[in-house]
């Protein structure tokens, strides 16, 4: 199975997912927050997991779980845009790496950001996040490569951070859930580090 076709499997996955939420109820998808969102906890500290594994593996499981169905829009058509302008770049083999390190990339940061808090992660916004940075760096490396101005790119960038304040306080207003921007942060630095170290290489 090819990286393009994992891309397509998880997208596929995180909407099997929802549905099947749907179907069975709220008690279900507070079950699935209960087991799979990231909650930022203490590793130096006893910890009873529910499962074995559980308190390593919620670090990316809580992007395969969602809110509810406008949560999952959000993600499913900004991850599907998102991949087709990394396959024009010809960077479609590195999407399905891209996101899964930016999912790990925004617990991590969640995690030492909010090592107290009681709100739990969840969704894959944070694979959306990632996959932006990547997008807008690697045009701003290629633009400084070819000495071409870069004002678009801090256009787009101030643009991105007016929406997503939008977005922050919208979306908390209308939706039963915090937005939670460290891991947002956190998947915006892991998107944009792996620029640099996919052109070393």
């Amino acid at each position: 199975m090819t990286l393009s076709q994992r891309t397509s499997l998880f997208i596929l996955v995180i909407s099997a997912i929802e549905i099947l939420l749907l179907v069975l109820g709220p008690s279900y998808r507070q079950s699935a927050v209960f087991y799979f969102s990231f909650a930022p906890l203490d590793f130096t500290s006893p910890y009873k997991e529910v499962f074995f594994f559980q308190k390593y593996l919620m670090f990316i499981s809580y992007g395969f779980i969602h809110s509810n169905v406008i949560h999952l829009l959000i993600n499913v058509i900004a991850l599907f845009l998102l991949g087709k302008i990394l396959r024009k770049l010809g960077k479609d083999n590195l999407t399905f790496l891209i996101f899964f390190l930016s999912i790990l990339g925004g617990a991590t940061f969640y995690y030492f950001l909010e090592p107290t808090s009681p709100v739990p992660l969840i969704g894959a916004n944070c694979a959306s996040f990632g996959l932006l940075a990547f997008v807008l760096s690697e045009e701003l490396m290629e633009r400084l490569r070819r000495r071409r101005s870069i004002s678009q790119i801090i256009y787009v960038l101030f643009i991105f951070v007016l929406a997503h304040i939008l977005y922050f306080y919208a979306l908390s207003a209308i939706m039963p859930v915090s937005v939670l921007w460290q891991g947002h942060l956190g998947a915006f630095f892991t998107g944009a580090i792996q620029v640099c170290v996919y052109r070393k290489t």
